[in-house]
């Protein structure tokens, strides 16, 4: 366990410590830094990546991947040039591929209203002045100007000569309810990540080093799009076991218990809702409707909808609920349970398609 003094060479020390580790740690320095970097750059780094995607890539150059999230289309090898690099000591990929997510689709102001406070708390949507109030036009304005969301697959640690993998996304691409990216998911998957997060859109791969010859030092190296991409990669063979090394010592100068949060409703862990509770796996997902007091089955009508399905007792609607994704309504099914619970089941038209929610509007 690593041991800090408390004063000022304690706190450097410990902030070397995390960075090395691939913990995003921002400074005000680092933030005021980018920014003068974006004001200036973003036209050429999009110009770069237009270039990288038609041409290929520099020898000289780190390189990275493109994994489309149409399956039909294959990984793109792209390269990192060092025509204009960004300020500071930074992993560059972020600011590098921003432009690339910047678009004017809107994104969906129910579902923002439920994961906005616990999932976009960046710098930027601070720069906003959304904190505790994320509004739909102020996630509108960070759509349009592009935000990156970097999710570690491997983590720095000694182990790997402090080479972190990581995958580089639309931030807000759940909330554009953009496609969901099988490939990405099933390469963290193979990292250990079980259940594995589910990535939205066309995200990137690449490749960071955090310390070197003893020093912190952040620099990108080559992620390749053919042998790096293979699931016999030696660096995803070993990313298990050094995940859960790296998780350890998180723990350890934390001083804290984390492990991989469940998803909504996923692997025994129920989602309760007001109307009652879900559950879902890969191909289905099961809500529960309790009664207080026994009901009449020949009274309950259930009717299913490609994304609606509506509940009604006696001729009344009890709950109308809008799904997160279609379902196949000729293989949904309700039944009473005891009297007093119904249970409708519902079959995903896409599955593996993981559901953040269930909404009823009754």
């Amino acid at each position: 366990m690593a041991d800090f003094a408390d004063n000022e060479d304690g706190a450097a020390q410990r902030l070397d410590y995390l960075k090395e580790h691939g913990v995003e740690v921002e400074t005000v320095e680092d933030r005021s830094r980018a920014a003068e970097a974006a004001a200036t750059t973003v036209a050429p780094l999009m110009a770069q990546l237009q270039v990288s995607l038609s041409g290929p890539a520099s020898s000289d150059d780190p390189t990275f991947v493109l994994v489309p999230q149409d399956a039909s289309l294959p990984f793109r090898q792209l390269s990192l040039t060092a025509a204009a690099p960004l300020p500071g000591n930074r992993d560059q990929i972020p600011d590098y591929v921003k432009p690339y997510f910047a678009d004017s689709r809107s994104v969906d102001a129910g579902l923002l209203a439920q994961q906005a406070t616990k999932q976009f708390t960046s710098g930027k949507l601070k720069e906003l002045g959304t904190e505790g109030n994320i509004s739909a036009a102020a996630m509108n304005r960070v759509a349009a100007q592009g935000s990156v969301e970097t999710f570690p697959l491997v983590h720095p640690a000694d182990t790997n000569d402090f080479t972190g993998v990581y995958i580089y996304l639309d931030e807000v691409g759940l909330l554009k309810k953009l496609p969901p990216n099988a490939r990405a998911t099933q390469i963290a998957l193979a990292c250990g990540f079980n259940p594995p997060p589910s990535f939205y859109g066309d995200v990137f791969i690449g490749r960071c080093q955090t310390k070197k010859n003893g020093a912190t030092a952040m620099k990108n190296l080559s992620f390749d799009a053919e042998k790096d991409t293979d699931k016999g990669a030696e660096w995803m063979r070993r990313a298990v076991s050094e995940n859960l090394a790296w998780q350890q010592s998180m723990n350890n100068i934390t001083g804290r218990s984390d492990s991989q949060p469940a998803k909504a409703g996923e692997d025994g862990n129920v989602a309760k809702e007001g109307f009652g509770e879900w559950t879902q796996n890969d191909d289905e997902v099961e809500i529960t409707f309790p009664f207080e007091d026994a009901v009449d089955k020949k009274k309950l009508r259930v009717d299913f909808r490609r994304q609606t399905v509506k509940v009604a007792l006696a001729g009344v609607t009890t709950h109308e609920l809008t799904l997160y994704s279609k379902v196949d309504v000729d293989n949904c099914t309700w039944t009473l349970d005891g009297g007093k619970s119904l249970v409708v089941t519902l079959e995903k038209a896409e599955p593996s398609v993981s559901w953040p929610r269930v909404t009823d509007s009754a």
